[in-house]
């Protein structure tokens, strides 16, 4: 099922400077190569207040900066005549999926649940930009949680988007969960310097994961390593996307041998059904992690850090006080560095799960982005 699944996305390879592809509008042709461009866009049927597209675009490629890479996204317009200077955006970065090619959002579709989020957000007058990330939906490496690589695509999604779209505005919102709020967070520290056509009026940044330099015991000695623990999950991910892109990787440097046949199914299986498969096989941080699997996975540890916490637009950190996943000791962590570094940060408890999240935080960031798209103060907890 999944080789037929990947066969119905769409076809895109790595592009270097001097590729072209013959599928771009007559307009763009000519223009040099380069990130934040469309490659394909097609119509898509969806239960939205709007119309919604999937886009095939290029981003730069974190590993080797020479080098593009295809990446696809959702672009949802909401109907009716936009606003004086086109419709704010509202780019979007979601959580963990999975690694596999075919664990896109956009090729899984926008379901009731989706429907839901993207509505809200496009009644309210806001175009939506959603990016799959690098290996999700096109063909490449999925690089999880490489801070870079997620911020990179975030961008590029919108730039592209506005290319093809005049009606979207450069003022963008960024929100993202789990995954997507690391992404989010690396965007709005990327931005000025790498895409500086993008103004970013705020970030909501919801169940942030966070890791610096001690941090790598945050998933082998979760909930004292004798029970299964989600750690096991995304140490998993992290380890088979440093494989990826690492071949001198030693899976067996990491991960002891009952674990490392989930090691090779991560690159094959989507979140719910990794996440079960994981805790059928009985997988523990005891169980699953060599002695030395912080240093085996240093790299992509390293890969994870925030490119800057000194973000020259206010920050919404969401935390949900009963999450099992992102430990909310870490996300406090997270706040104090941004605070540190000199951001605005505005801070929003839940007493929720990590998943619940989401929407348990909805009014408060809709708020948070009107407020800042107008341009309104955003009252900051630093002290």
């Amino acid at each position: 099922m999944r080789s037929v699944l990947a066969m119905m996305a769409v076809s895109a390879l790595t592009l270097t400077a001097c590729a072209m592809d013959a599928d771009e509008d007559a307009e763009s042709r000519y223009a040099p190569v380069a990130a934040g461009q469309a490659i394909k866009m097609e119509q898509k049927n969806a239960p939205i207040p709007g119309t919604a597209y999937r886009m095939a675009y290029r981003s730069t490629d974190a590993h080797n900066p020479t080098h593009l890479v295809a990446v696809s996204a959702e672009v949802m317009v909401p109907r009716g005549t936009p606003p004086a200077g086109g419709w704010p955006v509202m780019a979007w970065a979601h959580g963990t999926s999975g690694i596999g090619l075919t664990c896109a959002p956009s090729i899984m579709g926008i379901g009731g649940p989706q429907a839901s989020f993207y509505g809200s957000w496009l009644r309210r007058g806001y175009a939506v930009v959603a990016t799959d990330y690098p290996g999700l939906g096109e063909p490449g490496a999925a690089l999880y949680l490489n801070a870079k690589s997620e911020g990179m695509a975030v961008l590029d999604s919108v730039r592209a988007a506005r290319r093809r779209f005049p009606s979207l505005s450069g003022h963008v919102v960024l929100l993202g969960h789990d995954q997507g709020a690391q992404a989010v967070l690396a965007a709005a520290a990327l931005a000025k310097a790498y895409a500086p056509s993008l103004q970013i009026k705020g970030t909501i940044a919801l169940g942030a994961p966070y890791f610096d330099g001690d941090s790598g015991h945050i998933l082998t000695q979760a909930h004292g390593g004798r029970r299964f623990a989600p750690g096991v999950v995304y140490g998993l991910l992290l380890g088979a996307s440093l494989g990826a892109a690492d071949s001198a990787f030693d899976p067996s440097s990491a991960f002891k041998p009952r674990a490392l046949p989930l090691y090779r199914k991560a690159s094959e299986l989507c979140r719910g059904d990794f996440f079960g498969a994981v805790e059928h096989a009985g997988l523990t941080p005891d169980n699953t992690f060599q002695p030395d699997a912080e240093n085996a996975l240093a790299p992509a540890l390293q890969w994870a850090r925030y490119p800057s916490l000194k973000l020259a637009s206010p920050v919404m950190l969401g935390i949900a006080t009963n999450d099992t996943q992102v430990p909310p000791a870490q996300q406090e962590k997270l706040k104090q560095a941004l605070c540190s570094a000199g951001t605005s940060v505005s801070v929003h408890h839940y007493h929720v799960e990590h998943s619940p999240l989401l929407n348990a935080a909805e009014n408060e960031a809709q708020t948070f982005a009107d407020r800042s798209l107008q341009g309104n103060a955003i009252s900051s907890d630093c002290q």
